[in-house]
């Protein structure tokens, strides 16, 4: 609860910031902020990480394993972005999101064969993203762009119980640390002109690599990768 209410007030300060250095850019900028949500499915995919012996490969040590339902999938992402005018198409955005994630209720595989039940986690945290963006001539009243950010995520994976005798399985206990790293190509379009000014839908694909603190069995920490196709829908205003 306190790791959550910190992450919240953490997002509303970044937020004030941006909106007071944006009060104070020239009316006739060609600077934008955008607000908007995003949902989206994916896949958590190479997971590994130091585990006591289990059938088909003894010893306390690195094991992979494989969800045999990898879906990751995003509830919801709640962004706001900065999108600075460099030249001619050229923006450089930057954004921020308080984002959640969660794996399905299903079973893995590690290496060697043997099957485990893998109860269901649920990711939330922060996302920050800077990188160029690139908008193409319009087409009719609509404006095309690209982009690629450099991208990190933040924040804390529930569901973390291993002490059986405390409790069940993959149910509760301590919070898990999360930092993952990665790159979001993106496209999108959004209405330059009429009534609906300024709403935009694009596509991004959240490729991050995790590097976690301890995950249920897995005591003493895991990597893993995440790869999430994000659908988003924003608003954006010039200043």
């Amino acid at each position: 609860m306190v790791g959550a209410l910190m992450i919240i007030n953490l997002f509303l300060r970044i937020i004030l910031v941006i909106l007071v250095n944006l009060s104070a850019v020239h009316a006739e900028s060609k600077n934008e902020i955008s607000i908007g949500i995003a949902v989206g499915t994916g896949i958590m995919e190479n997971v590994k990480g130091m585990h006591t012996p289990v059938s088909g490969s003894p010893g306390t040590n690195v094991k992979g394993l494989v969800l045999d339902d990898d879906s990751l999938n995003t509830i919801y992402s709640i962004n706001i972005d900065y999108n600075k005018y460099l030249n001619n198409n050229l923006y450089l955005n930057s954004g921020i999101s308080f984002a959640r994630h969660y794996t399905v209720d299903t079973s893995i595989t590690f290496d060697g064969g043997s099957n485990s039940e893998f109860p269901d986690i649920h990711f939330r945290g922060l996302a920050l993203e800077l990188g160029p963006s690139y908008r193409f001539n319009k087409i009719s009243n609509f404006i095309p762009y690209i982009g690629l950010n450099a991208s990190s995520f933040l924040g804390f994976q529930s569901d973390t119980n291993y002490a059986t005798s405390n409790g069940v399985y993959g149910v509760g206990g301590p919070e898990t640390f999360v930092k993952c790293f990665g790159l979001t190509p993106n496209a999108g379009i959004f209405i330059n002109s009429g009534l609906f000014k300024g709403y935009g839908f694009s596509i991004e694909n959240l490729i991050l690599g995790c590097d976690n603190d301890h995950n249920r069995s897995m005591t003493e920490g895991y990597k893993a990768d995440f790869n999430i196709l994000q659908y988003r829908f924003d608003y954006r205003v010039n200043f």
